[in-house]
């Protein structure tokens, strides 16, 4: 079997999911508490099995109020929505701010702090859908949206993530037809923290070497409360964002003084600009590479989407978290983990030019899809990394 189920307490429903790849060079552990990622493990250039993200060992942990996403799907609506306010069909709706002036990451207890369904799609590759059903007025949104979250684990050593999302029910009745299917925004993305050394031998990535494809075509303008201005930026606005060219390689720590508001990277960076609702047919275009010297592992990033958030985890909050068994239980401190956060644009509700790729509405524009893929390999001194 390339699929595992375990519960994770006989007082739970939260099970945890483990897909591994037939040449056992790639495993993934999820669990349906927020579809969360809690564990990837690949071997480094040495052989030796390494936890390359951050996360908890017990569920438990994930509902604290220091944990910062590790690892789950963020929805409704990722990333933020400025003043907590949108308009849809006439209607304005408000959200509570949990981001300053902002409505961040889909509300107080948005996608990542739900019990998701789970359904084994398959043994070969090893492939698991979550699906969670958000009723209409949940944390303030519209209508009612149906999400489904499939990863899949292939012999390539890559994860697959595919996002689906519909207005209203499977199967809903008549008398709820019309409320559920209210049109609304979504906006969904995975918070996973990269370590490629593994957090117990370097506790932070600043030494990580980060490459951005040429396709990756600047970065959006923020205010000062990391809401974009709607303006676009190149890297002759602020080389420092610049990680393409021969800037490429450049280590996450080596510009971070230059970024004092953030205190690092936390910017969303331009792909394309296909603002559909449907990106899943678009091709997937490799965005990134990231790089660990220390233990030889390589990460790609692609995606079909029109953006990413890259977050080096300036904001984790010191004194409160320790990493997993895996890991050897270390403190868990800021820098410990970045974020490639595939997704639309960040306000897009409020931006007339970016609102149609996130307004989902009944008819033929009622499906919200993408395509993620992480690819994981390792490297010895004398390859070069490609991109």
């Amino acid at each position: 079997m390339t699929v595992a189920k375990l519960n994770l307490s006989s007082e739970s429903d939260v099970d945890q999911y483990t897909l591994i790849n037939d040449n056992k060079t790639l495993a993934v552990m999820v669990l349906n508490y927020g579809a969360t990622i809690s564990h990837i493990l690949t071997p480094d250039k040495s052989g030796k099995i390494r936890d390359v993200v951050l996360g908890f060992d017990d569920y438990e942990s994930y509902k604290s109020v220091h944990n910062p996403y590790f690892g789950a799907v963020i929805g409704r609506f990722a990333n933020r929505i400025g003043g907590g306010k949108f308009t849809v069909d006439g209607e304005e709706h408000t959200l509570v701010t949990n981001n300053g002036p902002n409505a961040l990451h889909g509300g107080e207890k948005g996608f990542d702090k739900q019990l998701w369904d789970a359904e084994i799609i398959s043994q070969q590759p090893a492939s698991v859908k979550f699906t969670l059903i958000s009723p209409d007025g949940d944390q303030g949104y519209p209508g009612t949206l149906t999400t489904h979250v499939t990863y899949t684990v292939n012999n390539d050593d890559t994860l697959s993530i595919d996002y689906h999302a519909t207005l209203g029910r499977n199967e809903p009745t008549s008398d709820e037809q019309q409320q559920q299917r209210r049109s609304t925004i979504v906006n969904l993305t995975n918070h996973t923290y990269f370590n490629l050394a593994g957090v117990a031998l370097n506790p932070t990535i600043l030494d990580t070497q980060v490459t951005m494809a040429d396709s990756v075509q600047g970065f959006l303008e923020l205010d000062d409360s990391g809401v974009p201005t709607g303006k676009e930026l190149s890297w002759s606005d602020a080389s420092y964002m610049n990680f393409t060219g021969d800037s490429a390689g450049t280590t996450i720590g080596a510009r971070t003084d230059q970024l004092p508001i953030t205190k690092g990277y936390d910017h969303p960076y331009v792909l394309h600009h296909e603002f559909e609702t449907n990106t899943s047919a678009l091709a997937l275009q490799k965005a990134v590479v990231a790089f660990s010297p220390e233990t030889g592992i390589e990460l790609t990033f692609s995606t079909t989407e029109p953006a990413f958030q890259f977050y080096t985890g300036n904001w984790i909050e010191s004194g409160h978290m320790k990493a997993k068994k895996s890991q050897d239980q270390v403190p868990v401190e800021p820098y410990a983990g970045f974020c490639l956060e595939s997704s639309r644009f960040p306000d897009a509700p409020n931006k007339p030019n970016w609102r149609s790729s996130v307004l989902l509405q009944d008819g033929d524009k009622d499906v919200y899809a993408s395509k993620t893929v992480f690819g994981f390999r390792t490297l010895q001194q004398d390859q070069d990394i490609a991109i």
